[in-house]
């Protein structure tokens, strides 16, 4: 059986920008239901993401937020796993301090047209803003 012993590297950037803003508590596991955000969708030819990062949109209550990998269509359970997931502490929007940023390490490949998604288990009312860093080969 050939190897490919030569390492392949993305070729064009693939900046995933997304906002997560509404909880999901129905299904925190499979997202088969209730609302979920679409954060990256892969090129292709398949795409390279090596880390999300958050950034508080305003005032949030702790919360955890949660990232799949899907194949398919969201409504389907057998086209999600649960990828990662982020614990985040309740945060006050302030005019004099900067808001904590926060990353979720990833390094994976993903096939052509699989897509990264992210639920909130707390409702916030100020949201998350999603940056999804990666490269499509």
């Amino acid at each position: 059986m050939s190897q490919n012993t030569t390492p392949i590297f993305t070729q064009t950037p693939n900046i995933g920008i997304g906002t997560i803003a509404t909880s999901n508590s129905l299904s925190p596991y499979d997202m088969t239901s209730g609302p979920s955000s679409s954060l990256f969708v892969a090129g292709p030819s398949g795409s390279y993401i090596s880390k999300i990062r958050v950034k508080p949109s305003g005032s949030t209550v702790a919360t955890v937020l949660r990232f799949f990998i899907s194949s398919g269509s969201t409504t389907v359970a057998a086209n999600n796993t649960l990828y990662a997931e982020i614990s985040l502490p309740a945060i006050t929007l302030s005019t004099t301090l900067a808001q904590n940023d926060f990353e979720v390490p990833m390094n994976i490949a993903l096939p052509g047209s699989y897509a990264i998604y992210g639920i909130a288990g707390a409702h916030s009312t100020g949201g998350f803003k999603i940056t999804t860093i990666g490269g499509d080969y």
